[in-house]
């Protein structure tokens, strides 16, 4: 099944295994998230969109990879490389994850699956039955962190879009997964986005955690400096490096060295892109350097 869309027919096999999914997943493996990721340096699955596309790597593959090639341990997982949310096959998932030594931070829902401002009620609740299925895939995966799109009408004070929010967050700290906001679509552009949608939702139910890449130019750092206090996670967003392996879109070091001043130590999750796998993996690694090194300067 792809994630690119939703029927009923995927939503009632949703809610039709969501007691046993969150009922067995509390046997599903033993590795998760350390307490802390201060320092910790992952990846997100995003960056490796096309070897899923092209079949290289699927959910099984990827923590072996990450170990093996990358030497990282933290996977910052979306939903699109997940076929079934069946607790059977999470658990697979989970166990792959844990035969290879990694764990999944977060889950990042990267598909559409309704409207939770949808003015029909029975549509809108089967959306937020299916986002609570997605908070149960996080747990039982292991993971401590959510990301949810929201539009901006979240800030509206009696939103429907924000009462549905709230809910979910409810939901998600119940389960030990917590909701967490990235800048993205229509945030991009405004400095204080994220930090305006957590105060909206509440910062006991939900936690930065900012893209350095999803942000324009002219607010890329402002936004940042807004959205690093207590952030979860960072997307360290990398795009093309040149033959000296330097970023020259936008200040890569500078974007770190604002979440650091804002007291932020990680997790760190590396997003870049190479088709080519190898090269990837050599890529990878020199971020990975980049950051250590970096760390290691300002401890």
């Amino acid at each position: 099944m792809r994630n690119d869309a939703f029927t009923r027919r995927d939503w009632m096999s949703l809610v039709g295994c969501a007691t046993a999914s969150f009922a067995a997943s509390t046997a599903i493996c033993e590795i998760a998230p350390p307490k802390s990721l201060a320092h910790v340096i992952g990846m997100t699955t995003g960056s490796l969109q096309h070897q899923l596309d092209t079949g290289v790597l699927n959910a099984m593959t990827l923590p072996r990879f990450f170990r093996d090639d990358l030497g990282m341990e933290m996977i910052d997982f979306n939903t699109r490389w997940l076929t079934s949310y069946d607790v059977a096959y999470l658990t697979d998932v989970r166990a792959a994850a844990n035969d290879a030594g990694c764990y999944f931070s977060l889950l990042k829902v990267n598909h559409q699956f309704g409207k939770y401002d949808e003015p029909n009620v029975e549509i809108r609740q089967r959306t937020v039955a299916t986002a609570k299925k997605m908070i149960d895939a996080a747990y039982s995966l292991g993971a401590k962190w959510i990301r949810f799109p929201f539009s901006k009408a979240i800030l509206v004070a009696k939103s429907v879009e924000k009462t549905v929010a709230i809910e979910l967050g409810k939901y998600g700290i119940e389960r030990g997964v917590r909701m967490v906001i990235e800048n993205n679509a229509w945030m991009k552009s405004e400095a204080d986005s994220v930090q305006r949608i957590v105060a909206a939702i509440g910062t006991d139910l939900v936690s930065p955690a900012p893209d350095t890449g999803n942000w324009d130019d002219d607010v890329r750092y402002e936004g940042l400096a807004k959205s690093f206090p207590n952030a979860a996670t960072c997307d360290f967003k990398v795009w093309e490096l040149d033959s000296a392996g330097e970023h020259t879109r936008y200040d890569i070091r500078r974007c770190f060295e604002v979440g650091w001043q804002a007291g932020f130590r990680g997790p760190w999750a590396i997003e870049h892109w190479n088709n080519d796998l190898k090269e990837f993996a050599r890529e990878t690694n020199v971020l990975r350097s980049k950051l250590e090194a970096w760390t290691k300067e300002m401890q």
